[in-house]
């Protein structure tokens, strides 16, 4: 399915046959808890892996906006110095704390500045509510200003309140998407001045004296819920991710689509990015860690049910079915208990728990990015510090040996 149609997985009926099967242990909804027999070979051809810090920059009552900047920017430095290979940020409009993270080139100029070694960027840049040529010069900059260590991840938006606050429709939302980045992607790889007459955008004589450090530009991500767009984003040599709440079977035809549209795109296999975004607490012991994930993942899922109440009361009717579906998931999620299993929406334990785990996902299928949330909730600085201590001290370095032991057999 291309993103020119209007169907996707939340329009089109799909969200509504998954959330239909309950959430009574079914892993299409990421709840399943018994080990399923994998029928993926694994992460393609390579061992490489990479760990991604993941930050939404919700705000926490426990401190002031000002506050929690600063503990975001402890965070980005922390992960530089830890040996994380990026760092993403989420965007989020008019959702009570979430997040501080409305301007993505904000977020990412402090990132440029922060930073010294880490790649980093957008999850995602919100397309339909952007104006991509306004995006296409800043991130050009930002490029510059990090020497080279810009990602950038886009996507449609599937928040119906925030495109309808800035006055889009939700169903054009997939056209939008595609005539912005198609608009960015010439304003960096256009050598002449041009005009653009679209159906959303008019620009005239556009000339752009930069362009991006990294030519011809910057990684595209694009984290995607159907398996269409992930073969074509595979054929454009695009990186895609998922996130852990939509669960295994689903990701398992994602990833597989990706990885067959890859092949079309004449890039070397070890390029490829297949991220998979779960929430993460690593602790001194297993109990240590349970005992967080239950104090503040709880809170985190409480800023989406906000999130998607807001969209339930501007939804029409369709899309009202869609929103209370997800609303009754986030209602059962808040039990840690039900989302320890395979799909992993939040990883709990000591080092070598949390190694296990992981190390099942790729058994699942072929990530090869783990995108990991160590700060969610009310959780304090020093618990977070500490989980990503342990995670890049202990079991970084077993991960990584794992996949190249996978990669050897």
């Amino acid at each position: 399915m291309s993103e020119t149609k209007p169907g996707t997985i939340y329009e089109d009926g799909r969200l509504e046959e998954l959330l239909d099967q309950g959430v009574d242990g079914t892993s299409s909804v990421g709840l399943a808890t018994g080990q399923q027999e994998s029928t993926s070979t694994g992460a393609a051809s390579t061992g490489d892996v990479y760990f991604a810090d993941f930050d939404h920059i919700a705000h926490k009552n426990t401190m002031s906006v000002g506050e929690r900047l600063q503990e975001f920017v402890l965070e980005a430095k922390l992960a530089d110095e830890l040996g994380f290979d990026y760092y993403f940020t989420a965007e989020h409009h008019f959702s009570q704390d979430f997040s501080l993270s409305p301007s993505q080139a904000v977020t990412n100029t402090i990132l440029a500045q922060e930073t010294e070694r880490i790649r980093f960027g957008p999850m995602t840049i919100i397309l339909p509510i952007a104006n991509p040529l306004r995006i296409a010069e800043e991130f050009t900059i930002i490029d510059h200003l990090s020497g080279g260590r810009l990602e950038i991840g886009v996507g449609r938006g599937v928040v119906f309140h925030e495109l309808a606050t800035y006055g889009r429709r939700n169903a054009d939302g997939p056209a939008l998407f595609r005539e912005n980045l198609e608009m960015m992607l010439k304003c960096w790889t256009n050598e002449e001045n041009f005009s653009w007459n679209g159906v959303y955008h008019q620009f005239f004589d556009i000339e752009m004296p930069w362009k991006p450090l990294q030519q011809p530009h910057p990684r595209i991500w694009i984290p995607t819920a159907t398996a269409d767009n992930a073969e074509e984003w595979g054929r454009r040599g695009y990186g895609v991710a998922g996130f852990s709440w939509l669960g295994i079977e689903m990701h398992k035809a994602i990833f597989e689509a990706y990885q067959e549209g890859w092949q079309e795109c004449g890039l070397p296999v070890e390029e490829q990015r297949m991220g998979y975004l779960s929430s993460y607490v690593v602790a001194d012991t297993d109990a240590e860690a349970e005992k967080l994930a239950k104090e503040h993942f709880p809170e985190q899922v409480a800023l989406f049910e906000y999130e998607e109440g807001r969209s339930h009361w501007f939804a029409d009717t369709g899309l009202k079915r869609v929103y209370s579906g997800l609303l009754k998931l986030f209602a059962s999620i808040k039990d840690v208990d039900n989302v320890s299993g395979p799909a992993r929406m939040i990883v709990h334990g000591s080092p070598e728990t949390i190694t296990e785990k992981m190390m099942t996902l790729h058994e699942a299928f072929p990530i090869n990015t783990y995108m990991a949330e160590f700060s969610f909730g009310l959780m304090p600085w020093e618990t977070v510090k500490h989980s990503m201590e342990l995670f890049s001290s202990e079991v970084m370095p077993r991960v990584r040996d794992a996949h190249g032991a996978a990669v050897v057999t």
